[in-house]
């Protein structure tokens, strides 16, 4: 950002600044700190904190593992894409769950620009190719590979144009 500063009989002076943000977010493990021993003998301690790229990554987990109606107040919060995993059609196209990931992300994380979804095939450590019409591939370990999501997100942090990969990976438990 740049100002211009006029002044009578002096000459014009342009002064350039730079806006700072920084991200912060609490740990959601919740993990204390150690903290101070302070004279009346009791520990006082903080919880961690995720700062920068940490936060954003931590930000874009919790909108893809977050369901709707979850969230008080706010039902549409979220990608919904556990019920992916749940749904009686267990046919789900590749297409439409790129979809669902980068229309929450671009929705609730205003600070990123999504550049690529990519979904991996669980027993075999394969990318699942673009545009098939089942996500779930029957490999190697099929009963684990039918109920696995395992996806990378990689995004473009808007303010400072780095990028980030963030890796989700969501199973049924039956």
């Amino acid at each position: 950002m740049t100002l211009r500063r006029i002044q009578p009989g002096i000459d014009d002076t342009s002064i350039t600044t730079t806006v700072s943000k920084n991200y912060r977010d609490l740990d959601l493990v919740f993990q204390r700190k150690s903290g101070t021993v302070f004279a009346d003998g009791i520990r006082r301690g903080d919880v961690f904190k995720k700062t920068d790229l940490k936060a954003i990554d931590q930000s874009i987990q919790t909108i893809l593992l977050t369901n709707f109606y979850e969230k008080p107040f706010q039902p549409t919060f979220g990608s919904n894409l556990r019920r992916l995993l749940f749904e009686l059609n267990t046919t789900i196209s590749e297409p439409y769950a790129r979809d669902v990931v980068r229309s929450a992300i671009e929705r609730w994380e205003p600070r990123v620009e999504v550049l690529d979804v990519k979904f991996y095939d669980a027993g075999a450590d394969r990318e699942v190719p673009r545009g098939i019409e089942n996500i779930f591939f029957y490999s190697v370990n099929a009963s684990e590979a039918e109920h696995t999501f395992l996806l990378y997100v990689t995004c473009r942090i808007k303010n400072i144009g780095q990028e980030i990969t963030t890796k989700v990976n969501m199973n049924r438990l039956r």
